[in-house]
């Protein structure tokens, strides 16, 4: 199969008033979990948690924040939205489909003949801005995207995990980010607090963080951060307000986020829905824990 084609639909995103957001999307991002469980389960499996604990950012980007057209993903006019951590793609994926930039089934995704891979790819999705997968590459994109746009209105938005956070090459473009004065230049990370590998342990309620005081961290690299509880809308759309306010220097909004959000049984065992697989039984019962989650 051949890359998705977009749907030239001629319509802009309508962007959500600040008064009416919170709870359409608290709505819509419920939709996006149920989809993304079902899509998981049609692949076989894959990563849950940091879908579920990143979509309600992707999701409040997209509808409050973002410039952006699905009849035209490549116009050059548009805001940038790199989604670094490349394996919580899913999340990515639905909610692109759910704003129209193409018609076919999520169930589609991680096929071998699918162009929604497991990680992001560019030149077979719309809407993809940059193709990921080894973590801690995307910030230095954003940097040298935020370079080429900073005449213009355009603004770059770098969604990472914490994880990540431990590789060198974020610090390095930080570190670049804030010498070039990049103030159109905005990295949000989702911080879950868990990661698959490296400094974590085996409990999920003893594990370090990934990267300790990171907000102390960013500082230290001439960043604005701002912190805020990346499941409350109306949070994250004040600190996107925040963000865009900040001038002379990039921004870093930490969004304090859980593992697996929505789903009960996913949140009570984050290690093991790092990326795994659910029997039928386990799949039926996850999607009735979503209904009575919803129900609260």
């Amino acid at each position: 199969m051949e890359g998705i084609c977009a749907i030239p639909s001629r319509q802009r995103i309508e962007i959500l008033s600040r008064e009416l957001a919170p709870a359409a999307l608290s709505a819509e991002a419920a939709l996006l979990r149920r989809e993304i469980v079902i899509a998981l389960y049609h692949a076989s499996g894959g990563h849950y948690g940091g879908c579920l604990s990143v979509i309600d950012i992707l999701l409040a980007l997209y509808r409050c924040e973002l410039h952006v057209s699905p009849d035209e993903p490549h116009d050059p006019e548009r805001d940038r939205l790199i989604l670094s951590k490349g394996h919580s793609a899913l999340a990515l994926y639905a909610v692109l489909h759910r704003l129209g930039f193409w018609r076919e089934s999520l169930n589609c995704y991680a096929d071998f003949v699918s162009p929604l891979e497991g990680h992001p790819d560019m030149t077979s999705v719309p809407g993809v801005d940059f193709s990921t997968g080894s973590l801690g590459q995307g910030l230095s994109v954003g940097v040298g995207m935020a370079l080429g746009l900073r005449a213009g209105d355009q603004r770059v938005w770098v969604v990472l995990g914490d994880g990540e956070c431990q590789e060198g090459q974020v610090w390095e473009a930080a570190m670049l980010a804030a010498s070039c004065s990049l103030d159109n230049l905005h990295a949000i990370v989702d911080c879950n607090r868990l990661q698959e590998w490296g400094r974590r342990a085996r409990a999920a309620d003893s594990a370090p963080e990934p990267v300790p005081d990171q907000a102390a961290k960013w500082r230290s690299f001439g960043w604005h951060v701002i912190e805020c509880n990346g499941h409350d809308f109306m949070e994250l759309l004040t600190a996107f307000d925040a963000a865009k306010a900040t001038r002379g220097k990039p921004s870093v909004i930490l969004a304090n986020t859980v593992k697996g959000r929505g789903v009960p049984l996913i949140e009570l065992q984050p290690v093991r829905f790092h990326c795994d697989s659910v029997s039928e039984a386990e799949h039926a019962a996850i999607l009735a824990g979503m209904d009575d989650y919803e129900a609260c």
